[in-house]
């Protein structure tokens, strides 16, 4: 069962029924109404009043007309002459009595004498029941006479019904004529407000329409006239330059659009372009490779946030909340700039650059992300932090120990034994031929990485600076009880280079194999005539040793500058720059290749080959087996 709202819930329905359109048809039909009613009382009280006076007039007519019948009645003459020498009473009560048989309109008639004396008076039965008699008098004169003698007088009762009828008839009427009237006005002006509303809702669904887009819709204005038809129209007319303006445009926009859209795509950096809450719009080739995702129909219409990177991190969550909160932070008339961070994923470094899109007005509309590599550059300067801390531990430790014994030997030589002296000055040359050698290092790097091509080469014998670097390095061998054999073939050919920079590399070479290979190892030299397959003959030098060997997954990047094994493998300190210049030494300046091979625990074999055509090798190139 249905019920009825109440209290407050009634008057919001009620206000919600009531529009401005109902409003106005309530008030049209309340005013209609009321001015037929007006009509309809003020035209009733009219006829009523002319009813009365008609009927007025027609009582008095009456009266006078039963007041001359009367007179002659009186005087002995009229329609009751026949009845011979009957008093005057008589006749004029047979006269009222056959008056009142013959007019059913009248109720009572009443005659008296001249002196007032009533002669006669007979009333309906039904008369005192009736509510609406009138009373009409009249005199009653001699006609024969010459000053028209006084006989009498007459009261004559009409019942009323006759004006009753005519006023009970008419009102009817006029109610049923101002009904009709007023019914057919209200339904004519509810008509017609329905047809304006519906030409109203017409044009409200054409504003619609072209509100969203759809540029060129007409509407349909045969059946409309006046102002509605020239405002439907108008609105066709701009509906239709609208669409042509929109087609005019919309190539010019599309191309625009595109271009936009082909640059982001097709820029090397990554570039993500996201809606203010962080939905993805677009995402680029790079951008997809940098996060590792196949394709970015993956990502478009998705969260940035929702990104999990192949370890299951959520990596743009942080970087997102970082973002708001500094655009939160910023005032009004700040420049919006950039929002800079670094991202770490699994295999890559990433540096994300934010930058807030805004329209005319200054409205965020959403922001662009950037992201460009900077694995290397991040994996450089960690290499470096590294590099500066070796480097300052290594030179630190052969300072100290200088500075110790120097000191020892300037405030306490006298007291010192002549074996004491001997051994602080052989600690002395160790240290400072450590410190020398680490020097040079860092110098020849600074050297090879500036020469270029400058170096002058000649065509030398290789066999001579291979023969004097292991010779120097006898000393040293015999003290770790190393033993050290070489194995040149003879006769090598004469090979374009410069002597002292192939003198460094072995000597960086041996060094590295006499560092790491333990007290009673061994060390072997070759050098031998080898033809290579893709650039002919080229001799072929290797260091082999029976060391500690190297990890399989670090050969990639042992020739890469401040690179240190060490760090994870042992605790044996370097500069991490002496296999870096043998790289650059033989490829860059030689055109050379350099070789690794090693197996953990058991060894390593470190080499090069200096092709005899003296061709520059691609760079970055080496062999690991």
């Amino acid at each position: 069962m249905w019920a009825l709202p109440q209290g407050e819930a009634f008057e919001k329905l009620f206000y919600y029924m009531i529009t401005s359109h109902n409003k106005f048809l309530l008030g049209a039909v309340g005013a209609i109404s009321l001015l037929f009613i007006g009509g309809a009382i003020l035209l009733f009280n009219q006829y009523q009043g002319v009813l009365e006076s008609s009927y007025n007039r027609f009582g008095g007519l009456v009266t006078s007309m039963v007041a001359s019948s009367g007179a002659e009645q009186l005087q002995g003459g009229g329609p009751l002459r026949g009845m011979g020498g009957a008093t005057a009473q008589v006749r004029i009560q047979q006269f009222v009595d056959r008056l009142l048989d013959d007019q059913s309109d009248l109720v009572g008639v009443s005659f008296y004498d001249a002196q007032g004396n009533l002669l006669y008076e007979n009333q309906r039965p039904n008369a005192e029941g009736m509510k609406h008699i009138r009373t009409f008098s009249a005199r009653i004169g001699s006609p024969s006479s010459a000053g028209q003698a006084y006989l009498g007088s007459v009261n004559v009762d009409l019942s009323g019904e006759t004006i009753q009828q005519l006023a009970s008839g008419t009102r009817m009427l006029l109610v049923l004529v101002f009904l009709c009237a007023w019914g057919m006005t209200i339904l004519a002006v509810s008509v017609n407000a329905w047809q304006l509303r519906q030409h109203l809702q017409r044009l409200l669904q054409g504003v619609k329409r072209l509100s969203t887009g759809d540029f060129g819709y007409k509407i349909a204005d045969e059946d409309l006239w006046g102002e509605l038809k020239a405002l439907a129209q108008s609105f066709n007319d701009m509906s239709v330059r609208l669409r042509v303006y929109e087609d005019q445009n919309l190539d010019t926009i599309t191309i625009e659009r595109n271009k936009l859209e082909a640059v982001l795509l097709s820029i090397a950096d990554g570039t993500i372009v996201c809606t203010s809450d962080g939905d993805i719009v677009l995402m680029n080739a790079s951008a997809c490779a940098h996060l590792s995702i196949d394709h970015a129909e993956a990502m478009i219409g998705r969260n940035l946030t929702e990104y999990l990177s192949v370890d299951g991190k959520k990596s743009f969550e942080t970087l997102l909340d970082e973002y708001k909160r500094h655009r939160r932070q910023l005032s009004s008339s700040a420049p919006v700039g950039t929002f800079s961070r670094q991202i770490q994923l699994p295999e890559i470094t990433l540096q994300v650059l934010v930058a807030t899109i805004q329209d005319a007005e200054d409205e965020d509309l959403g922001f662009v992300i950037t992201t460009h590599d900077v694995t290397r550059e991040a994996q450089v300067d960690k290499i470096k932090t590294t590099f500066i801390s070796n480097v300052s531990h290594e030179l630190r430790t052969p300072v100290t120990t200088i500075q110790s014994y120097a000191e020892t030997l300037h405030l306490h030589g006298d007291d010192l034994d002549e074996a004491t002296k001997a051994e602080f000055r052989e600690t002395l040359y160790q240290e400072t031929d450590r410190l020398k050698r680490m020097v040079n290092d860092i110098l020849d790097f600074s050297r090879l990485e500036e020469a270029g091509d400058k170096l002058e080469k000649t065509p030398q014998d290789i066999t001579p600076i291979i023969n004097l670097t292991v010779q120097s390095f006898k000393v040293l061998v015999q003290q770790k009880d190393l033993s050290i054999t070489t194995n040149i073939e003879s006769n090598l050919p004469l090979v374009t280079i410069h002597s002292d920079t192939i003198e460094r590399v072995m000597r960086n070479l041996l060094s590295n194999a006499i560092k790491y290979t333990e007290e009673g190892g061994r060390i072997k030299v070759r050098a031998e005539l080898v033809d290579d397959k893709q650039r002919g003959p080229a001799i072929e030098v290797t260091v082999q040793d029976t060391g500690i060997g190297i990890p399989k997954q670090f050969l990639g990047k042992i020739f890469d500058r401040f690179f240190r094994v060490e760090n994870a493998v042992h605790t044996i300190r370097g500069t991490g720059l002496g296999l870096h210049l043998v790289k650059v030494a033989i490829e860059k300046h030689h055109g050379g290749r350099v070789m690794v091979d090693s197996d953990e625990g058991k060894g390593s074999t470190f080499g090069f080959r200096l092709y005899l055509d003296d061709a520059t090798a691609p760079d970055g190139e080496q062999m690991i087996s």
